[in-house]
């Protein structure tokens, strides 16, 4: 006979056999289980933003699940970056950044609340871009010389105005770059975002501005904006022949592209980092990216994990180096 105590030893015992086979079935649930969110530190309207919204689309048809873009902009991408540190490790949140919250801000914030190498997971590199020099359309300045000439003329009390998409980005530190190789006057303002910088440089609230070609070209070819050199470009842009690179300017040295790319929090289980890759890789090469950047000076450039982890990494110091020599250091 089986005693009474036998029977309560025998049923304590069964919710705990089943908590293996449990667990192999969560594991084994399909991937995404919910909306995936895709977090871009930039405010609404911008180049990434644009670029965001697209690769989203596309995604979701993958995924099929949503792929909801979400903007978290401020603090040079801090605010993103520990948003999406702070969420699971479970692939339904990534991080999209470009050059300066993945490489520059290593060396721009000494108190840095994140770090790329610990709290990320590289899924793939997306974009490379070319940038340009623009100034309002009543601007005085018709060259990249007239602009530095001006600057290098100035009181420090009247400094040459430039915009950014904030502090720590790409054109923040192209400009510092331009500044100290002209021994020019420059003064930074920086805004939340492309979209409101490029709204004030219109209104010629600000003298110049770095911005993504595919952002101000149609600016330019409007008349709402000047451009006066490319940057990131070995050859001038098809659909401005007449805007010379900076390299023919005498400037090689500040002939840096821009790029984008997406990570996920560390410790995202490779596979379903792997299936997130392949679905931005089918984004990044889809029609409509053709279609809407392809003549704007954007490049689709993806990247495995492996070989995107590695230029983070080199980007990281080459700017890094950049940005010692500027002398630019952010609380």
């Amino acid at each position: 006979m089986i005693s009474r105590r036998s029977l309560i030893l025998r049923g304590a015992a069964l919710p705990l056999a089943t908590v293996p086979a449990l667990a192999a079935a969560q594991s084994a649930a399909p991937f995404p289980r919910r909306p995936v969110i895709w977090v871009v530190p930039y405010p609404a309207g911008g180049f990434g933003d644009a670029v965001s919204r697209v690769l989203a689309q596309h995604m979701s048809t993958t995924l099929k699940q949503p792929v909801v873009v979400e903007n978290k902009p401020g603090a040079g991408a801090q605010i993103a970056a520990a948003h999406v540190r702070q969420q699971p490790a479970d692939g339904h949140t990534l991080l999209y950044g470009d050059i300066g919250p993945f490489a520059m801000n290593a060396a721009l914030y000494p108190r840095l609340n994140y770090s790329m190498a610990r709290d990320f997971m590289p899924v793939s590199r997306l974009l490379t871009s070319s940038l340009l020099l623009v100034v309002p359309p009543g601007s005085p300045f018709k060259t990249l010389d007239e602009l530095v000439q001006s600057a290098k003329t100035r009181k420090p009390d009247a400094a040459l105005t430039y915009g950014s998409y904030g502090i720590g980005s790409q054109p923040h530190i192209w400009m510092e770059m331009l500044k100290r190789e002209a021994r020019g006057n420059f003064q930074h303002v920086a805004y939340k975002g492309g979209a409101p910088a490029v709204q004030d440089l219109m209104g010629g609230h600000i003298e110049a501005m770095l911005d993504v070609a595919a952002n101000s070209i149609p600016y330019v070819q409007e008349g709402k904006l000047r451009a006066l050199a490319v940057v990131g470009s070995d050859r001038r842009l098809e659909r401005l022949p007449q805007v010379p690179t900076v390299a023919e300017l005498g400037y090689p040295g500040l002939n840096a592209p821009g790029w984008t790319g997406v990570v996920v929090k560390a410790g995202t289980p490779p596979e379903i980092a792997e299936q997130l890759r392949q679905a931005v890789v089918l984004a990044v090469q889809s029609e409509e990216i053709k279609r809407r950047f392809g003549d704007l000076g954007v490049t689709p450039a993806p990247q495995p994990p492996a070989d995107f982890g590695r230029f983070i990494q080199s980007e990281t110091e080459r700017w890094g180096s950049a940005i010692r020599s500027a002398g630019v250091v952010l609380e």
